[in-house]
């Protein structure tokens, strides 16, 4: 089959105007340095960078989860440690206030002191964080942990023992809080223990009642003083979790950063070769192209 003049101008016409969208795309992507310019390029690599892009967007969010449980945590603990070294204040004094050679007037004086520190461990209990949110009353945030009524005399507590969670990686949840029920109990016991006690060291400092109640005290605070240091020690472990946690997700973010470059990054030594050889090709075009326009049959008569 014969092909006519106007058919060969056709192709190459065609070819030409190929040969320069080949160019312009790979113009745009070398401006860009990016490969995929739309999701058409490669679809298989584009459904792969979604996938890597969603993830990526979840680690980042279980960092900043992680970053913010970490934080919160670590107030937690520090409020704990200062709640078990008041403890142990208050039980070297309750073993100075068992002693045989105190008199009343001592007994007394070591009752001012008692209170001071009861008060301290209160406070450590309805700590706040930097937002105002009561850190270890339980999901009643805006709540204290413990209350005292002046009309009974008594603590209560307050806040509740449902614990936060947060989720710090794919389908991990860790505890973001303590509550006051966990290391103080559901009745506020130590702390009623030592009101009752320093009110009795005032008013009857040698009652046998009183003797009674500094030894039952002292037995409930060497149960809470445990449950304080566990209640640390678990701290602990879920920071550790938390720091393993975040380096995991760092290498994960790292090795999909690696495949998204691997995917969408452009090879620019290889795209500058290709857009020479597409310009070598348009101007061989346009010769064959401008040849052609000039001849005719009479020229090969």
């Amino acid at each position: 089959m014969r092909i006519s003049d106007a058919q060969s101008r056709a192709m190459i016409h065609g070819n030409m105007n190929r040969s320069a969208e080949a160019v312009a795309k790979l113009q745009s992507q070398i401006g860009t340095g990016l490969r995929i310019q739309l999701p058409s390029d490669d679809p298989i690599a584009s459904a792969r960078l979604l996938r890597i892009q969603r993830e990526q967007s979840s680690l980042e969010q279980y960092d900043k989860n992680i970053g913010k449980v970490s934080g919160n945590l670590s107030i937690q603990e520090t409020h704990l440690k200062s709640s078990a070294d008041a403890v142990g204040s208050i039980r070297d004094l309750l073993l100075w206030a068992n002693t045989d050679s105190n008199s009343g007037e001592d007994r007394s004086a070591i009752a001012s002191q008692l209170s001071g520190l009861e008060q301290s461990l209160v406070s450590f209990i309805n700590a706040k964080d930097e937002s105002g949110n009561y850190l270890f009353s339980g999901t009643r945030t805006d709540k204290p942990a413990v209350t005292f009524d002046s009309t009974s005399g008594s603590y209560a507590m307050t806040g509740n023992d449902r614990h936060r969670q947060a989720e710090v990686g794919n389908g991990v949840l860790l505890g973001a809080n303590v509550t006051a029920k966990d290391v103080m109990g559901a009745n506020a016991d130590l702390l009623n223990q030592l009101h009752a006690l320093v009110d009795g060291l005032k008013t009857a400092p040698n009652d046998p009642a009183t003797h009674q109640q500094l030894k039952d005290t002292l037995e409930q605070l060497d149960a809470t003083h445990g449950s304080i240091l566990e209640t640390i020690t678990d701290l602990g472990g879920r920071q550790n979790t938390l720091t393993l946690l975040a380096n995991s997700n760092a290498d994960v973010s790292l090795a999909n950063q690696k495949v998204e470059g691997d995917l969408s990054h452009l090879d620019m030594g290889g795209a500058m070769l290709q857009v020479d050889a597409f310009k070598l090709s348009v101007e061989a075009s346009q010769k064959v192209y401008s040849r052609m326009s000039t001849m005719s049959l009479f020229d090969l008569m």
